[in-house]
């Protein structure tokens, strides 16, 4: 695929946290504008147009196949949708993909690989190579890993390769399902009219700075993710962007607009037809006390941690014990009331006297001189503000014009050598 691609590089998410990360590629937004920003405030608002809407009001048709709690109807990802469904073992997708009628056809397809849990796929062990560890678990899941995201207990050295070598084996599982979804796609002769988007919302740590999973911090293995673009044969718009340059992953939602023919609101991260210069924001609020910002700009980044509150020494055990039998009895207190001591100091954060957040532009830049914490929904681009009206996930499928579009993306994807 990487071959047949028109750019295949690095993208960079817009969180290491799937809600916020899955809310911008929908909307186009930063977690600061979209709002997505924690467990309690994971919906997408209604007010907003995700992508699916706007190439439906393009004249698409439009099918998803979700396959997380966290990006279902409840979280509003079902909207724009004709179709959106339960991926499951992938076949009604692929159906759809081998099937794909004449006029213009937008699918979606969430992979849930290669996040954990981790699944020991025994026919694929030989991909692991010489290296591999002999011996290696039925499966690891997630309970299993948590607690070494306290800094407290980094993993230790003599497990990782383990971990390492179940994550890739996720990895080659999520290959198989990507590889039988293109053969649909090829199948169904339309693969030189299609505009093919694939791509990853966040990455993940295998170790990395003694942390595991993602959601903990804005290290580069939970930002920096594949992203390969393959436009229709014969198409008149090229990506600006050299591929050898890191893209804010949000740049998509334009980039899939603007090839249907419509216009991207100037709040949307701009499209990657266009070349843009700058460093690239990614956001993650309330872990523990904390809301880190990352500004990448090449192999340059800058970290920063903005507490709100004094940490919580119970937070992490909390993070473990939460949904477990008996948590309160271990802890001392159920472990919602530490995350609601969280939360509540973070809604009390309000912007400065006299500041408020525009809506800057840039590749997924930071708002204009601020970067104050959001706790309370601002306002957002609504319906038939910015151009909307006026007609303007992950695998992306769009083809040309009188085709489709296909997006297919995945969770927690490193990009290779992060």
């Amino acid at each position: 695929l990487v071959r047949e691609a028109d750019w295949a590089g690095r993208g960079v998410a817009a969180s290491s946290w799937g809600g916020p990360a899955m809310a911008s590629l929908f909307t186009g937004l930063r977690p600061w504008q979209h709002q997505v920003l924690e467990v309690g405030q994971s919906e997408i608002a209604p007010e907003l147009i995700t992508l699916p809407e706007a190439l439906a009001a393009r004249g698409y048709t439009t099918a998803g196949y979700w396959t997380n709690h966290w990006y279902s109807e409840k979280q509003g990802y079902a909207q724009g949708f004709k179709i959106f469904e339960s991926l499951g073992r992938g076949r009604r997708a692929a159906e759809k993909l081998e099937h794909l009628r004449d006029g213009r056809q937008f699918v979606w397809v969430h992979i849930p690989e290669p996040s954990a849990p981790y699944i020991r796929h025994g026919e694929l062990i030989p991909r692991l190579g010489p290296g591999a560890p002999p011996i290696l678990p039925p499966r690891i899941v997630p309970e299993q890993l948590q607690p070494f995201n306290d800094p407290a207990r980094p993993l230790p050295p003599g497990r990782w390769r383990r971990i390492a070598a179940m994550y890739h084996l996720n990895a080659a599982r999520a290959d198989d399902r990507l590889g039988r979804l293109l053969a649909a796609l090829r199948a169904s002769g339309r693969w030189d009219r299609t505009l093919l988007v694939v791509t990853a919302n966040h990455g993940e740590e295998l170790g990395d700075n003694g942390r595991v999973l993602h959601g903990n911090d804005l290290a580069r293995p939970v930002l920096e993710v594949p992203l390969v673009i393959k436009l229709p044969r014969g198409s008149v718009r090229r990506i600006a962007e050299p591929r050898e340059r890191r893209v804010a992953v949000p740049r998509l939602w334009a980039t899939l607009v603007e090839a249907a023919g419509g216009t991207a609101p100037p709040a949307m991260a701009p499209s990657l037809f266009r070349r843009m210069d700058g460093p690239i924001l990614s956001e993650l609020y309330l872990v523990n006390s904390s809301n880190l910002f990352s500004l990448l700009d090449g192999d340059d980044q800058l970290l920063w941690e903005a507490r709100f509150a004094p940490p919580e020494p119970a937070y992490y055990r909390a993070l473990q014990e939460a949904g477990r039998p008996n948590a309160a009895r271990r802890l001392g207190e159920s472990p919602a009331d530490v995350f609601d001591r969280l939360a509540t100091a973070f809604a009390a954060v309000g912007e400065p006297p006299g500041r408020r957040c525009g809506t800057g532009a840039g590749d997924g830049a930071s708002p204009r001189g601020c970067l104050a914490p959001l706790p309370a929904r601002r306002p957002h681009p609504r319906r038939g503000e910015a151009g909307m009206g006026a007609r303007n996930g992950v695998i992306y499928c769009l083809a040309a014009p009188t085709g489709g579009l296909s997006w297919v993306h995945s969770s927690a994807v490193r990009a290779s050598g992060s």
